[in-house]
């Protein structure tokens, strides 16, 4: 009898861990899924932050912006780096507080390194103060060991970024002219390419778990696939196309963008994501300083610049981004939606912020409908 006893208590035991690891199961995702992001440049905050601004939710209730974001759906942040910035904008000082407290709320963060002493894009990508004059061998050391400083630093502190990105809109290459591949610098790809890659060995060397995806950034939805087959020929290891998609500056035939986006995914096998998006609540303004859309025509026709419009246009962005095919559309990130008029720092505005139309915060800082985009599943 004991020997019976003892067999059933066994049988019930092992059935009950079955039951347990079949419920754990269960709750884990599927495989081979990944998380879609529905994120935001938040840059700006560590400036913003020292003025004291009034950020409210939509029934005008003072919130706490990093929390209120990640409680309405955000799930990463994006920050950028400068080498050694001039106005105080986002040392690695900044980006590492700033990691802790975007970490803290179990958000992902995207470290967007610019390699630039100030804003790096198509048309301007000019080395750190550091690191100008130094012969070609030498730039490749630099960025070598500083991406590598910067990454084991984060590390140090368990803020290693989900996704790095080397570099910010690179179109024409960055470190002007070590790496250019723009003008007369049109035959430079394998410069560029061999920077690219030191910064990526830095990383690897330092993510030994591999759970970093490295990103390269494109300013054009339209122009990316020619950047990306120049660069194919080199076998870089990188993981993630990201891209910037501003209307007033690209196609606005949205079959199009959607064709160009099908495209990238099909021809290189990457995953993409929308990295700098954005769209206005108001062509009104709120300062005194010229905001960058301000006219009808640099709208598209389907989304008016109201706060319907804007929501609707992000309704349209995630609909895009996952009907990319064999779903390697993974996700959007708010460009400076917290960029809210204000009286600050010159060198980030005059009198205001020329992006205050284009914020997730109407005029009154009080959270618009586009957030519903975000807590949507």
């Amino acid at each position: 009898m004991k020997l019976l006893k003892s067999l059933l208590f066994l049988f019930l035991l092992a059935s009950c861990s079955n039951t347990e690891d079949s419920q754990e199961q269960q709750n884990l995702p599927p495989e081979g899924t990944t998380t879609f992001y529905k994120g935001m440049d938040l840059s700006f905050q560590s400036e913003l932050e020292d003025y004291n601004i009034t950020y409210k939710d939509e029934n005008g209730v003072p919130v706490e912006l990093l929390d209120f974001v990640s409680e309405t759906g955000t799930n990463l942040v994006r920050l950028k780096l400068w080498h050694t910035p001039q106005d105080g904008q986002n040392s690695l000082g900044d980006v590492k507080a700033y990691a802790q407290r975007i970490k803290a709320k179990q958000m992902d963060f995207l470290l967007n390194v610019h390699y630039s002493d100030y804003w790096a894009d198509p048309g301007s990508q000019t080395p750190p103060l550091a690191w100008q004059n130094m012969t070609n061998q030498e730039i490749r050391v630099a960025i070598y060991e500083y991406t590598k400083d910067v990454v084991t630093q984060l590390k140090n502190q368990n803020t290693l970024p989900q996704i790095i990105q080397i570099g910010n809109e690179t179109d024409s290459g960055f470190l002007w002219n070590y790496g250019k591949v723009w003008d007369d610098f049109s035959n430079n790809w394998s410069s560029y390419a061999t920077l690219v890659n030191e910064a990526i060995r830095a990383i690897r060397e330092v993510d030994t778990e591999n759970s970093v995806k490295i990103m390269l950034h494109h300013s054009s939805v339209e122009n990316a696939i020619y950047f990306f087959n120049e660069l194919n020929a080199f076998g870089l290891d990188f993981d993630i196309i990201g891209l910037s998609y501003y209307p007033q500056f690209q196609i606005k035939n949205l079959n199009l963008v959607q064709t160009k986006l099908n495209e990238l995914a099909s021809t290189f096998d990457k995953d993409i994501l929308l990295v700098e998006v954005a769209y206005p609540f108001t062509l009104d303004w709120n300062d005194n300083s010229n905001n960058f859309i301000g006219s009808a025509d640099q709208l598209l026709s389907e989304f008016s610049a109201t706060p319907q419009g804007q929501k609707a246009y992000f309704e349209w962005l995630v609909s895009a981004i996952e009907n990319i095919p064999n779903n390697h559309g993974i996700g959007f990130c708010y460009w400076a939606p917290d960029w809210i008029a204000f009286s600050g720092n010159e060198n980030t505005s005059t009198s205001g912020s020329a992006w205050e139309n284009q914020c997730m915060f109407d005029f009154n800082h009080q959270a618009l409908p586009v957030f519903d985009v975000f807590k949507a599943n």
